[in-house]
């Protein structure tokens, strides 16, 4: 028998997907699922393949799965093929191809919390990007003259900060920059204050916040926080939560201190401790100085006699001495070799006389 209305595929689908959402139960449906293959397009969708994360059988169930670019914009992790998640969504048909899928409006990874998982993913992130490398870190100032606290104007942490640089150095300047540092709007916030901040004048920013649970602490876990402390022209010191926690911004960082007041205590030096320790050593360089000038002192005196003995007024008179006695010797030479020529001239003298014609002239008379 011919049947009563031959349907085109496009009203089959229609049929079958009205059905589908006439069902309470498969509009407001959970599942549990590993995700198979996830893709994001140019609009911001995801695409997804979820599959039964049930051992054993040797088929696994899979339904193709949306999440389109509103709801997934809440995302705290980021869907990664092989991650465990439970899904929240309707069940309808996707009538160009007559497929069934899962149109999702939340997705949460089990096994792991989602703030967790965004969490080590955004560390991830940022590390390969180079963001935690030592060298890339600030010097912090040892005496800054200003100091900005980024945090919330009501909370305990501020006043800590405060009462802690007052009493270890009140002259430096601090400048409270107010934000939420929890709850809607403090990722904007945060980042509006950390570029204010920088434009203060001052010479370190402490970004501080008390303890509380990772909830509490997420704007402290976000990659825009964490960017503008990375990007921020000046040191930046973190003092988040308690001792035992430990949030992306302390990883960008420049330096991180366990608590505030420690940030506090790391930021300024104790002036008092600091004029100890400088009269400490302006005893020691006087004594040091005045030893050092008596030992030069002596070298002076040793170098000046020494100078004195080889001055050449000393040397001028001891050489007229020399030239006297030189003389003397040259005087007795000379009257000796005279005395010595004489004596040889008149001996010639006489032979001469001996020998001259004159004795024969006179016998010739004679």
């Amino acid at each position: 028998m011919l049947p009563q209305r031959i349907l085109q595929v496009g009203e089959l689908t229609s049929l079958i997907r009205a059905d589908l959402e006439e069902d309470p139960l498969l509009q407001d449906v959970y599942v549990e699922a590993e995700i198979g293959t996830s893709t994001k397009s140019a609009a911001g969708h995801r695409y997804l393949t979820l599959t039964d994360c049930r051992e054993g059988g040797a088929e696994r169930a899979s339904i193709r799965a949306v999440l389109f670019r509103g709801a997934g914009s809440a995302l705290t992790f980021e869907p990664e093929t092989g991650r465990r998640v439970i899904a929240h969504g309707r069940v309808s048909v996707y009538a160009a191809r007559g497929e069934m899928q899962l149109y999702l409006d939340r997705l949460e990874p089990t096994g792991v919390g989602a703030l967790a998982l965004a969490f080590q993913q955004l560390v991830a992130k940022l590390e390969a990007e180079g963001l935690f490398r030592p060298e890339r870190k600030r010097p912090i100032p040892f005496l800054p003259r200003r100091v900005a606290v980024v945090t919330s104007p009501r909370g305990a942490a501020v006043r800590d900060v405060i009462h802690v640089i007052s009493r270890r150095c009140p002259i430096t300047e601090l400048v409270v920059v107010p934000t939420l540092v929890q709850g809607d709007g403090s990722v904007a916030e945060l980042v509006a204050a950390l570029a204010l901040a920088a434009l203060s004048g001052a010479e370190l920013v402490l970004l501080v916040r008390g303890g509380g649970s990772l909830e509490d602490l997420q704007a402290f876990n976000t990659e825009e926080v964490a960017r503008a402390v990375a990007g921020c022209p000046i040191p930046v010191m973190t003092g988040v939560g308690h001792e035992t926690d430990t949030t992306v911004v302390d990883f960008v960082a420049d330096r991180r201190a366990p608590t505030p007041s420690a940030a506090a205590e790391l930021a300024v030096p104790d002036l008092e401790a600091l004029r100890l320790d400088l009269a400490g050593r302006r005893l020691r360089l006087r004594r040091g100085a005045a030893a050092r000038l008596l030992a030069e002192s002596q070298r002076v005196g040793t170098l000046a006699g020494r100078l004195e003995r080889m001055a050449p007024r000393v040397r001028v008179l001891a050489g007229r001495q020399d030239l006297d006695r030189s003389l003397a010797r040259l005087e007795a030479a000379w009257s000796r070799l005279v005395e010595r020529h004489a004596d040889r001239l008149r001996a010639r003298l006489r032979l001469l006389e001996a020998r001259g014609p004159l004795p024969r002239i006179r016998r010739a008379e004679e």
